[in-house]
């Protein structure tokens, strides 16, 4: 992780010895400090590492959200700018990764992550890109890292903006490994785990149901080619076959409808083979179909293995 909080540091404009400065942080990460002292010589070292101006350690104790703040007073100077200031670290409190919020009223300001320029929850009253960075336990937030960056009139490149949220993903998760250290963090739960994999099981499904589509697509193409000889037609059967295996899928038989694999075999009069689907029905093994040229495919879930009958053992479906 040092290693590459270091190259990603020595690519992001400011001047000093990153190599230098992340031996420093490691050093106060690992030390015995409390968690006051920890933070209060954190945050100097963190606007110094990217060239920042003040800095915010936000945490949440008891259900109440306090900062340890670093030069932050010249920066919101009034009691208007530190309430719209707070609804904003508010908003980037709940968000799962780092973000890079322009100050009010310049340039393509205040569209990160979601939300129009006008957002009340995103909108930054300081003249200053401000950089979030949470800091996560188990999915959820247990404290946020707030970088005021230097007032630059100029617009970032998309790849210095990369860089800085690269940069303040690695230093939250340097910082965790100190939190860590310093507090009693809370016990994983299982309705936790079950809520993140049911979420990602979704995520998933969609995945899955898009790259159905897009291979649909791509078969469709080849409705009605024969290829110049038996051995090609049953190269492009096992072509296909391998592709949708992979994504554990099968081609739908045109005539019955249910999974199983495309096959060119050796048939009568037709020199360069018939195309088939060849699957398990309730009858046995089937090979339905028998046309010359490539029939219409489109994939569907592979079946379920299925056990050999009077064995213990699980047998392939085709």
């Amino acid at each position: 992780m040092t290693a590459v909080l270091q190259q990603t540091l020595a690519q992001l404009p400011q001047s000093g010895d990153a190599s230098q400065r992340t031996g420093q942080l490691s050093a106060i990460v690992d030390s015995d400090l409390p968690l006051q002292s920890f933070l209060e010589q954190l945050l100097p070292l963190l606007a110094d590492l990217l060239g920042a101006q003040a800095a915010v350690a936000w945490m949440k104790i008891q259900g109440a959200v306090f900062g340890v703040r670093y030069r932050m007073e010249q920066v919101l100077p009034s009691v208007a700018q530190q309430k719209k200031h707070e609804r904003l670290v508010q908003f980037a409190w709940y968000q799962k990764k780092s973000l890079m919020i322009e100050p009010a009223g310049t340039t393509g300001g205040n569209t990160q992550p979601s939300g129009p320029p006008s957002s009340a929850a995103n909108y930054n009253p300081t003249g200053h890109r401000l950089l979030f960075a949470p800091i996560l336990h188990l999915t959820e937030p247990i404290a946020l890292l707030e970088i005021v960056l230097p007032p630059q009139h100029a617009e970032l490149s998309v790849q210095h903006k990369q860089l800085y949220l690269r940069a303040a993903e690695l230093l939250a998760d340097k910082v965790y490994l100190g939190l860590k250290r310093r507090m009693a963090m809370p016990q994983a739960q299982l309705a936790q785990a079950h809520q993140e994999l049911t979420s990602l099981g979704g995520e998933l499904q969609a995945l899955q149901s898009q790259i159905r589509l897009t291979i649909d697509g791509r078969l469709a193409k080849f409705h009605g080619w024969s290829f110049g000889s038996l051995t090609e037609n049953q190269q492009f059967a096992k072509l296909v076959h391998q592709l949708v295996d992979s994504h554990g899928l099968r081609v739908v038989c045109q005539e019955c409808q249910h999974p199983a694999i495309l096959r060119c075999l050796r048939a009568g009069n037709a020199k360069n083979g018939v195309f088939v689907f060849d699957h398990y029905l309730e009858t046995g093994r089937t090979f339905h179909g028998g046309t010359t040229t490539i029939p219409r495919l489109t994939v569907i879930t592979k079946p379920a293995r299925r056990s050999a009958v009077g064995s213990d053992t699980v047998a392939e479906e085709p």
